[in-house]
């Protein structure tokens, strides 16, 4: 419906003013969604019968899902409210998987300023009840005072609530579970009993990263140990760049426009994920998938699921999270100290974990 609307709004207009919109300093789009929000939202309402909640939260995978618990108890305040998520596009599929949200809009970074959205919000004629803008302590600081708990409480907090219910939690139907499992041809690995392992290495911050012989060596001790087919999550750096984890043996590479709603069926149906500290961290715990992370920059305790099975890996060294001091001791593209967090974690300890995970999922060994 959205799509069609905006469609018939840039036919009612005048072909000048659409040129002016299309090449002046905000693109046309933004000035259409400008248009267009408060109009859908007065639409909804009335549909609904109810005043709305609007929440925006532009950022990540990981972000948005840690979003879930804050929404969650919003609703539990408000039952009698209708529930907007204001959000990148991409996400929609996702966040109807939580079951936490009534309606998604979706935006563009071109125009991702909360006075837009307040703006648009004051020409609903008082139909919205409460904007809440959840942002990361760094977010609020410019990034000088680190995080110091949980990203769930930090973007709660931001918002002046305490959660009640901290964990997140994603709804894959049956029958998606079925589609995915098919259209990624695993049908008959899992009817056959073989264990589906998910890795994901990135590309993210380089003080995220592991090294990918590291992690050859790893899908390598894995396949000798267990017979097992291996998912590999992630991105590509962009056409036509060399990308040395496109050089990964033994991993069946899902990777870059993976539709999310897929991604969150794939990772529900695997026995475990290996993982940095990124999204499919936090897809796992929100469909209770266990999941061994590798962190140093990070604490995983302000990261991994709050009630999900999850163990995390880090090295030794003395800047260990240095993401939580203040200032931060990083930047997302450098470290003063070489990223020995990350190149100081070897491959045994994380196997051992993978091993002692597997041993506790109830007829696996």
């Amino acid at each position: 419906m959205l799509p069609r609307l905006r469609e018939r709004l840039k036919e009612a207009l005048p072909r000048g003013l659409l040129a002016t919109l299309r090449h002046g300093r905000t693109n046309g789009r933004a000035w259409l969604d400008r248009l267009l929000f408060p109009i859908w939202l007065i639409f909804q309402c009335a549909v609904h019968r109810q005043k709305a909640i609007v929440v925006w939260r532009l950022a990540s995978l990981g972000d948005i899902i840690c979003t879930l618990p804050l929404l969650r108890e919003l609703r539990r305040r408000h039952p009698d409210r209708l529930f907007v998520f204001i959000t990148l596009r991409g996400f929609e599929n996702l966040l109807r998987l939580s079951n936490e949200v009534d309606l998604v809009y979706e935006i563009t970074y071109d125009y991702a300023k909360p006075s837009w959205i307040r703006s648009a919000a004051g020409f609903s004629f008082g139909l919205v009840d409460q904007i809440h803008e959840p942002h990361t302590t760094d977010e609020r600081t410019n990034s000088t005072e680190g995080p110091v708990g949980h990203l769930v409480d930090d973007l709660a907090g931001s918002c002046g609530l305490t959660l009640t219910d901290r964990q997140p939690h994603l709804h894959p139907p049956a029958e998606l579970l079925r589609k995915t499992e098919a259209a990624y041809g695993l049908s008959d690995e899992l009817a056959g009993g073989r264990l589906l392992i998910a890795i994901n290495g990135g590309h993210t911050w380089p003080v995220r990263e592991w090294d990918v012989a590291k992690w050859q060596q790893l899908i390598d001790r894995i396949h000798a140990d267990y017979d097992a087919t291996l998912l590999r999550f992630g991105f590509h750096l962009g056409p036509g760049v060399p990308d040395e984890y496109d050089n990964l043996t033994g991993v069946r590479p899902l990777i870059s426009l993976l539709p999310l709603d897929d991604l969150v069926a794939l990772i529900a149906r695997c026995d475990l994920v290996v993982s940095i500290d990124s999204g499919p961290i936090h897809v796992a715990g929100a469909v209770g998938t266990p999941v061994v992370g590798l962190f140093g920059a990070v604490n995983p305790l302000y990261r991994l699921p709050p009630e999900s099975p999850a163990v995390a890996l880090v090295s030794e060294v003395p800047c260990l999270y240095c993401h939580h001091l203040t200032p931060i001791g990083h930047w997302k593209t450098n470290c003063p100290h070489d990223i020995r967090c990350m190149k100081q974690l070897e491959v045994e300890p994380v196997y051992q974990a993978i091993q002692e995970m597997l041993a506790k999922r109830v007829g696996r060994t």
